[in-house]
């Protein structure tokens, strides 16, 4: 499907001019011949000449003139015309970009050469391009994992590309080339082909011809032997991985350790920070008093709590000391009480024990 659009996209058609956008113009160019030979065979000409003009006959009294339009023959209009055709055909195969490169060209051939020193450069560019290909070809190889397919794909690629820049190759030398750039795996093939065919008169279509054949031979084996690699590679990875697990079983990770360490800590302070609170507890409910019947600490008067005295901060009446020295007199009355009553007891048992 993506070819199919690609050639739709540049014509796809023998009634279209192949469209040119800037890349690839040694094949639009190649392309672009043959659809100008097709429409008209003198129309290449017109191509490589420049315009056709209609001349009047030279003579010994004048030499040869363009002739009026009005003396123009049948044949010659039709040739003239193939002038702006040409130069019409030229147009609509261009790109808008490319179009605008050779808007001022007059003619077909104008317009031709403008396209080619820009894409293929001057006669010096034209020699460093061609130094380029020629050591392409030199030191093109096969890689391994090519097909001659694929191979000589790009192998044309390099010879159309010098082709186009005026170098060519006989097919003899590509022959050899293609031999040359095979891998060491193709040497018997290379072998046998040298010595049982001629090289000077065989067709390079041929040769690649005979290369597939022997590539099939060569990809039976292939397909096996990786087969059996790949399986035994299966089975060792399988083995391995199996181990793996075993001891990621047997042993958990560094990792793993942690994890649950961490998970533990978070747990012991979500149970420490709500999950289990203690139940709510309530004041008992406050039981009226009656302030009637209390006596003031601080100023020994009835009605109030010594808390809510009106003469605790009131200057010279210090409570802590007034309390401290009435507990300190009370001692002293209590003291002299005891020892009194101790002198009593003790007349009291000295003169039983006169008497006696």
């Amino acid at each position: 499907m993506a070819e199919q659009t690609k050639f739709i996209a540049e014509g796809g058609s023998s009634h279209r001019p192949p469209l040119f956008n800037g890349n690839d113009y040694y094949y639009w160019k190649g392309k672009m011949r043959l659809f100008l030979l097709s429409q008209d065979i003198n129309m290449w000409s017109i191509i490589e000449t420049g315009n056709f003009t209609p001349m009047t006959v030279a003579t010994d009294a004048a030499p040869a003139a363009p002739k009026p339009q009005a003396l123009w023959t049948r044949e010659e209009k039709n040739q003239v015309l193939l002038n702006s055709k040409a130069q019409f055909i030229l147009s609509c195969a261009l790109s808008r970009e490319e179009y605008d490169r050779i808007e001022e060209c007059n003619t077909a051939k104008e317009i031709w050469d403008k396209l080619e020193i820009h894409h293929e450069g001057t006669s010096h560019v034209k020699e460093e391009r061609i130094d380029m290909g020629v050591k392409k070809f030199e030191t093109f190889e096969m890689k391994e994992d090519e097909t001659i397919d694929e191979m000589f794909s790009g192998f044309t690629i390099i010879i159309n590309e010098l082709r186009s820049l005026g170098k060519t190759y006989s097919p003899h030398e590509r022959i050899r080339k293609l031999l040359r750039c095979l891998p060491k795996v193709w040497r018997p093939m290379v072998t046998a082909i040298t010595q049982a065919k001629d090289l000077t008169s065989l067709p390079v279509e041929e040769l690649v011809g005979s290369l597939r054949a022997h590539e099939c031979l060569i990809l039976e084996d292939k397909p096996l032997k990786k087969g059996k690699s790949i399986a035994l590679k299966a089975v060792q990875n399988s083995k391995e991985n199996q181990q793996k697990i075993e001891e990621s079983n047997e042993s958990p990770s560094e990792d793993e350790n942690d994890l649950a360490l961490i998970s533990k800590r978070i747990q012991q302070m979500v149970f420490r920070r709500g999950q289990h609170k203690r139940p709510f507890r309530r004041d008992p409910p406050k039981v009226e008093i009656d302030k009637s019947r209390i006596t003031c600490y601080g100023c020994n008067k009835v009605g109030h709590f010594k808390t809510e005295c009106p003469q605790r901060f009131v200057k010279g009446t210090p409570f802590k000391k007034k309390s401290m020295m009435a507990s300190w007199d009370g001692s002293e009355n209590s003291n002299s009480d005891t020892d009194e009553e101790e002198a009593n007891l003790c007349l009291m048992t000295t003169s039983e024990t006169e008497m006696d």
